[in-house]
Formats: C-alpha cells, sequence, structure tokens
C-alpha cells in the first residue's frame, strides 16, 4: 500500500465527520435564498420529498452531473446506507446492498434484493445493475422493504433512475470528457415536439477508456478497460389532456476486456480461518510466499498484475417500454405500463491471477423478461390510494463453464435453464386523520412459480464421472419452487407544522426463493453437491422504522433522519462449499440508523452531508468451513460510513461564474464474505474529488476539470477466498487517481 495515500486518512475521514457534526448544530443565518423542492415518485406518484414518509436519497440530473456519477453504481459515494461490491470485477455483475441487505452471489439466474428500475421497469438481471449515466431527470434511493407498492426483490429498498422525458418546447445538449487513460466520453440529446400531439426525446452516450491495470506479461492487453455504447429513444403521443402514450426503446453495449484481480498468497490456521502467507514461509512446498501453484505476485501495485488471458466482458441489453396514463376522472388516473427487457452476459476470467492458463472460467447467459402493471390511483382531498396487478415472466439460459485442463484436471461444461412467472396484487391508502395526522396501510399478495433443468458434465474426460443432474424429471418437487406471500405497509404520519414530518412504519418484504447453480459436482472429484441443497427458501424482512425530515432556517437546511431494526428471517448468505458457489438460509438482526443534512448557508454555497451508522448486522450460525455454526457480520455492511459535499459558485459580473467542489466519502471496515475472514475484509478508507467548473453568462455552455481519488486511495472493492483449494484470495481494487477535462454545451 502507498503511504502518501494512508497517512492522512485519519485525518480525511475525522474532517469530515467534524464537519458534519459542525453542520448539524451550527446555527445559519436566513435570507431569502431557498433550497430547491425535490420531487420523488416513491407513491408511484410524484411528492415531495419531505412529504415522504421513506428514507429516500435522490439527485437531480444538475446533480449527477456535478458529481462526476458516470455509471449507476457511481451513485454509492453520496447514498448513506448504500455500498457495492464487484464479485466478477469492475463493469460486470454487481451486489448492491442498503441498510446490509444484499446479495454477494454472481450467478446469472439470481436477483438482487435491492431492485434496480429504470423509469418504471424492473431490471431482473444482475448483468443490468450496471450502466452508462446519461439524459437522467433523477435518481431516487428508496431505503427499506417496499413490498406494497413494488413488491418484487425490495427487502433492501430500490434504486430507481429516471429519464428525461419528451417535452414541447426544443431540447439539446452535448458533453464531452476526455480524461486519464485516453478517456473519452461523451453524449448527446435532443428533443421537442414534431406535431401538436407527438413529441420525440433522442439521446445516445459513448464511453471508452483504456485499461488502468498494467499486464506485465508480454504479449497481453491492459485490463480494466471500458468501450461503452448506448441510446435511447422516447415518443410521446398526447391526443388530449387526458390521455397519453410514451414508447421507450432504448440498447446498450459495453464490450471491453474483462476487470482484473490482485493475487495473495494465503494460508488456513488450525480453525479454518484465511490468513495472508507471509513472504518468508513456504506453506505448501512450492516456493516463500507464494500459492499452492509456486506463484507469487511480487509487483507490488494494486494496478498491475501478470495475466495469461485477453479476457473478454460483453453486456449487452437491448428493450422496450410503453406506458399508458389515462386519466378517467380529475381524480381518477388509469396507468399501464407493458415493458421487454433482453440482457446478454459473456465473461473470461484469469481466476489464479497468474501468467500461466491454468483456471479459466468463462460464463455467459441470456436473460428474458417480460413485465406488465396495470394499476389505478385516485387523489382526493383526505385520501389517497393506488391499486393494481402486477406480472413478471422471466427465461435465465446460463453457460458457466470452468476449465482447468491446466492443471490436467476436469473441464466441466454447464448448461441450465430457469423459468419464472410471478404475478401480484397490490394496494395502498392515504387517509389524513386530521390536517395533521395521516395513516398509510398497504398490502400485495404474490404467487409465484420458478423451474430449473440444470446438467453439468466433465467433457475432459479426465476424472470419471464428474458432473450434476437437476430437473423434474429427477429430482421430482425439489426443481421446483412454488411460494405466495402477504406483505405489506402500515405507518403514520405526524405533522406538528409544516415544515416537520415524523413519521412511524412497519413493513415487511420478501426475496423469491431459488436455486444454487454455478458449477456443480456430486461425484466427489470436483464437488459433493447433493440436491437437497440445491433449492434455497425465500427471505422474509420486517422493519421497523421511525423517522423525521425538517425543513429550517427559512428554507436553508434540511435534516432527514430515521433509525430502524430489522427482523430477518431466512436470510439468504452466500458462501462456498469447495468451489461451489452455495446460498444458505440464515436468520439475521440489522440495527442502523442514516441521517443527511443539506444546507444553503449563503447564496452560492451549497453543502450536503450524510452519515450511516450500522451497529449490528449480524446473520445468525452460519457454518464455517469445519461446519461449527458463528454468528458472522453481513457482508458490505461497515458499521459506519460518511458522505459529503460543499460546492461554492461565485459570479463573475457579467462574465459568467466560477463553481468549485469538494466531495468525499468514508467507511470503515468491511467483508466481502460471510465467513468474516481477515483476508476477505477491507479496512476504514477515504475517497477524496475535487472539481471545478465555469459557466458562460447564459449557462448555455460550460468548461471544467476534475480529479477523482485525488489521494489515490489503494482501497478494496471485493475479494474472493480461494484458500481451501488454492492458497490464493482474489481482490479487486478501486480505480486508481483519475484526472479529466469537461465541455458542455445547451440549445
Amino acid at each position: 500500500m502507498k503511504t502518501h495515500a494512508n497517512k492522512s486518512k485519519f485525518l480525511s475521514s475525522a474532517s469530515l465527520t467534524l464537519l458534519a457534526s459542525m453542520v448539524v448544530m451550527t446555527p445559519i443565518a436566513a435570507s431569502a435564498a431557498v433550497l430547491g423542492e425535490i420531487t420523488v415518485t416513491a407513491y408511484k406518484r410524484e411528492t415531495l420529498i419531505q412529504d415522504t414518509s421513506v428514507s429516500v436519497t435522490a439527485f437531480s440530473g444538475e446533480q449527477i452531473r456535478n458529481l462526476g456519477f458516470t455509471n449507476s453504481i457511481d451513485i454509492v459515494n453520496q447514498t448513506p446506507g448504500l455500498t457495492f461490491g464487484t464479485p466478477t470485477a469492475e463493469g460486470n455483475n454487481a451486489s448492491l446492498t442498503l441498510r446490509g441487505v444484499g446479495l454477494n452471489d454472481f450467478n446469472d439466474n439470481n436477483e438482487g434484493p435491492v431492485a434496480v428500475y429504470v423509469d418504471e421497469t424492473y431490471m431482473s438481471a444482475l448483468s443490468g445493475v450496471t450502466f452508462q449515466l446519461f439524459d437522467l431527470e433523477r435518481v431516487e434511493v428508496l431505503r427499506g422493504p417496499q413490498g406494497t407498492l413494488y413488491g418484487r426483490n425490495t427487502t433492501g429498498g430500490i434504486v430507481k433512475f429516471v429519464t428525461k422525458k419528451p417535452t414541447e418546447e426544443f431540447e439539446a445538449y452535448g458533453e464531452f470528457t476526455y480524461g486519464s487513460n485516453d478517456q473519452k466520453k461523451w453524449e448527446v440529446a435532443a428533443g421537442g415536439a414534431i406535431t401538436d400531439n407527438v413529441m420525440v426525446r433522442a439521446s445516445v452516450a459513448g464511453n471508452k477508456f483504456d485499461g488502468y491495470v498494467k499486464n506485465l506479461n508480454p504479449g497481453f492487453k491492459d485490463p480494466n478497460d471500458t468501450d461503452n455504447l448506448a441510446g435511447r429513444v422516447q415518443v410521446l403521443f398526447e391526443p388530449d389532456e387526458t390521455f397519453s402514450v410514451l414508447v421507450n426503446v432504448h440498447a446498450s453495449e459495453d464490450d471491453s476486456l474483462a476487470g482484473s484481480w490482485q493475487h495473495q498468497a494465503t494460508f488456513a490456521d488450525a480453525s479454518g480461518v484465511s490468513l495472508a502467507l507471509p513472504d518468508s514461509v513456504d506453506f505448501y512446498a512450492t516456493c516463500a510466499g507464494c500459492d499452492a501453484f509456486g506463484y507469487k505476485d511480487t509487483d507490488g501495485s494494486p494496478w498491475k498484475g501478470s495475466y495469461d488471458r485477453n479476457g473478454g466482458l460483453k453486456i449487452e441489453n437491448r428493450g422496450a417500454s410503453a406506458t399508458v396514463n389515462w386519466d378517467l376522472t380529475d381524480t381518477l388516473t388509469l396507468t399501464s405500463v407493458s415493458a421487454y427487457e433482453k440482457f446478454e452476459r459473456f465473461f473470461e476470467e484469469d481466476t489464479e491471477q497468474s501468467p500461466f492458463p491454468l483456471i479459466n472460467p468463462t460464463f455467459s447467459a441470456e436473460i428474458d423478461q417480460f413485465t406488465q402493471e396495470l394499476r389505478i390511483a385516485q387523489e382526493g382531498e383526505r385520501l389517497r390510494w393506488t391499486g393494481g396487478f402486477y406480472f413478471f415472466d422471466q427465461e435465465v439460459d446460463g453457460s458457466p463453464d470452468l476449465d482447468t485442463t491446466g492443471l490436467g484436471f476436469v473441464n466441466i461444461d454447464v448448461e441450465y435453464k430457469q423459468e419464472t412467472t410471478s404475478w401480484s396484487l397490490f394496494g395502498q391508502t392515504e387517509f389524513d386523520l386530521t390536517e395533521q395526522l395521516t395513516l398509510i396501510g398497504g398490502l400485495r399478495f404474490t404467487k409465484e412459480n420458478k423451474e430449473l433443468n440444470y446438467l453439468s458434465t466433465d467433457i475432459s474426460g479426465c476424472c470419471g464421472p464428474v458432473g450434476f443432474v437437476f430437473n423434474k424429471a429427477t429430482n421430482g418437487g425439489l426443481a421446483e419452487q412454488k411460494t405466495d406471500n402477504v406483505t405489506g405497509r402500515i405507518g403514520i404520519d405526524f405533522r406538528p407544522n409544516e415544515d416537520t414530518l415524523l413519521y412511524a412504519t412497519v413493513s415487511r418484504g420478501t426475496k423469491s426463493a431459488g436455486f444454487n447453480t454455478g458449477i456443480l459436482d456430486s461425484s466427489g472429484v470436483f464437488g459433493s453437491n447433493v440436491p437437497g441443497e440445491i433449492p434455497y427458501k425465500e427471505e422474509t424482512l420486517t422493519s421497523y422504522e421511525a423517522g423525521f425530515k425538517a425543513t429550517l432556517l427559512d428554507g436553508r437546511a434540511r435534516i432527514n433522519a430515521a433509525g430502524f431494526y430489522y427482523d430477518y428471517e431466512d436470510f439468504q448468505a452466500f458462501t462456498f462449499e469447495g468451489l461451489s458457489q452455495v446460498i444458505v438460509n440464515a436468520d439475521a438482526k440489522v440495527i442502523g440508523a442514516e441521517a443527511e443534512v443539506t444546507l444553503n448557508p449563503v447564496d452560492g454555497l451549497d453543502m450536503l452531508f450524510g452519515i450511516s451508522y450500522l451497529p449490528k448486522a449480524e446473520a445468525k450460525n452460519v457454518a464455517d468451513s469445519l461446519g461449527v455454526p458463528r454468528d458472522r457480520r453481513m457482508v458490505l455492511a461497515p458499521k459506519v460510513q460518511l458522505n459529503g459535499l460543499v460546492r461554492y459558485e461565485h459570479e463573475l459580473d457579467d462574465m459568467g461564474s466560477i463553481a468549485f467542489q469538494v466531495d468525499a466519502s468514508y467507511q470503515n471496515k468491511t467483508f466481502f464474505d460471510i465467513q468474516n475472514h481477515p483476508v476477505s475484509s477491507e479496512n476504514g478508507y477515504d475517497v477524496w474529488n475535487f472539481r471545478a467548473t465555469y459557466y458562460s453568462p447564459d449557462r448555455r455552455w460550460e468548461l471544467g476539470g476534475f480529479v477523482q481519488n485525488a489521494f489515490e486511495e489503494e482501497y478494496k472493492v471485493y475479494t474472493f477466498d480461494f484458500t481451501g483449494f488454492f492458497g490464493f484470495n482474489q481482490q479487486a481494487f478501486g480505480r486508481p487517481r483519475w484526472w479529466g477535462v469537461r465541455a458542455a454545451a445547451h440549445l
């Protein structure tokens, strides 16, 4: 690790904590300026964030640009309680975790418990979670179970990306960024009315840069590059003021080299705990400090390595949706959302991160989904309600293969198909008991059927009958999951005055039951999987939450805070059994709180601060490598997270204005594996970013520059522990320092 990045860690994180505390406690003189109102759609209708009794973080499109968010995962940097991991390296299937609730399984047939929506379409594929951000209206992060209005796989919460829609007025913009590693990022969008009743908006974006990890193995390329292209066309048809149809057609593609891991030689002690192997110890009788294959990484950098495979990473998404809104009366609206999405992923990995062709897995999958929601909503003077029907149909065709013929071992070929059909009925009501008191209640009934047909075989023929067969013909009801459940919410809102909201809720959410896939073997040669461990149960989370939202100092400050207790039944915990990825059910408890402060102390100065505190995030009785049940800290659930932003814009008389911005994030120790081994963790770290932008007097064009990870902090974003079999640990690190310049023009 580089000492120049770490020596300021305590100082910078302590400064961020102190600054946040001072902001909360120090009075600020009021003036005529007020913070802009933020609209969210947590209730599937537009409400002001300060009037919504859900813990929400929201970013406008302008904030997203000012923060330099490039892809969907970047929002974690300024969202209290939200973390992520990259179980198969950067740009690949991502694991979002909210308030400690997440799943770090990377199999394509699984879905995360933090649901991602683009507009009103649920993105079921893990490969569809990471995508380029462009032409957005806003992003909303809803914390806690959203089991009533959204339902499917929302035990942790929801991340919603809302795109800009067509308007009557002509709008257009373009921007270009040039940055580190020959980065060329661009986006353009234009839209307006083409007839009195038809409006259109088209947008396209690209992002390309060279690999930022140096491959020291001659003849091979530098990994961790990006080559993204995405586009979207939306057509809005409004024949009159009561009826509209919005059609959205979109596509994206990432065609790059796969992110590469760093190599760490490890060993297990007598209790089965994985530890870093000292350079002087020849544990495997290969060489001092080496893994079981006789290799160790000696380059001393988290952004260098010796890799023998130009592993490809290709992720494609094609989709279309149609949203119909029909105002049946002045207060009654019927909405229909029909959507189809197709995801394809191909990924080649150099597992042992060495210059030798030893362990080469390849993952490919094709995922098709169709969703249909039909709902009706009414807004009265004291009563507001929403009810509806939701249908989900998904087919996953997966083929994770493992080639270990370089070791003289198996070459396992896997083919599986998983089919899921689910439907729900839901409703939520808000009733004003008095001008100050509102009662909110909702229920959702869901019925789901999921079936798996799985086959793995060893095509090398080296080791006998290696493989696994699992389907209804061979395993009967084990290969089919039939579930139904009731989720919902009950809460009360109290408004002591127009600037304050107090609320308390009890809510319940579920995540679907499923099947373990990956590389399975029942022969005992590669693994010892048994049919009974392939299916796992749905998880259920009951949340007890209380919070407040306050606007202070004549509109110059907002403070939003919440505390919660989660009672988790059958939490889906991911672990390894040998080399097979396995999800097991375990009970869990989570206790925590978060707070966000937004300030405008003087004209031109904006400050945002957030904190998340998780004193308890514990999975119960998870078996360790020796089969002993132990309580474990949940994955990607740091006890403390801090984020902050300070931005000042200064007017240059009639010459425009210039803005300076600093933003930072901090988190303390986190684990990447439910076993909580020392090698599967990252200690506390902070990342600082700086940005400056000049705006023309009419704000039609702007120029700026930025530096991200300015102090080049070296921090892990994920690990995978292969100590038990091969004596090494995979480590994925965040990006190094990244600079860039940006130009934008608006019409």
